[in-house]
């Protein structure tokens, strides 16, 4: 029983990490990126771990990121103490977070012009009035 909860271990910790890695795939793309540099431009930035934009703060952005990894980090060793029963929850949680838990406003504002091109600051000020 005891090889058991070890081995239970291994699936546990291969989800955190894919929660981190998918966390960082997202916040690296191109699309993350032209949002942040659009919405600087109306001194605006995309939140990742409340999904909603906020006034831009310089730094603030890294912060949170590494805030946000630093909680995944708790919540993966959290799991990792439950075991199998952990690993099952901690998918949940991946599957909630990347494709079933995601806010109407993130979806609008993902599939939005300014994740598309780089907009001029009227334009980007007229696609966040719309998306508020």
């Amino acid at each position: 029983m005891a090889v058991g909860y070890i081995i239970g271990w291994l699936p546990s910790a291969a989800v955190t990490a894919a929660h981190i890695w998918l966390h960082r795939k997202k916040v690296k793309s191109a699309r993350y990126r032209l949002l942040q540099s659009n919405l600087q431009k109306v001194h605006l930035q995309w939140r990742e771990s409340r999904s909603d934009l906020e006034p831009f703060v310089e730094g603030k952005e890294e912060q949170d990121l590494k805030a946000y990894e630093k909680n995944l980090l708790f919540m993966g060793m959290f799991f990792l103490f439950l075991s199998w029963v952990g690993f099952f929850f901690n998918l949940i949680v991946l599957l909630s977070v990347h494709s079933l838990a995601i806010s109407r406003k993130e979806q609008k504002v993902f599939a939005s012009s300014l994740t598309e091109r780089n907009l001029s600051p009227a334009e980007v000020d007229a696609v966040v009035k719309e998306l508020s």
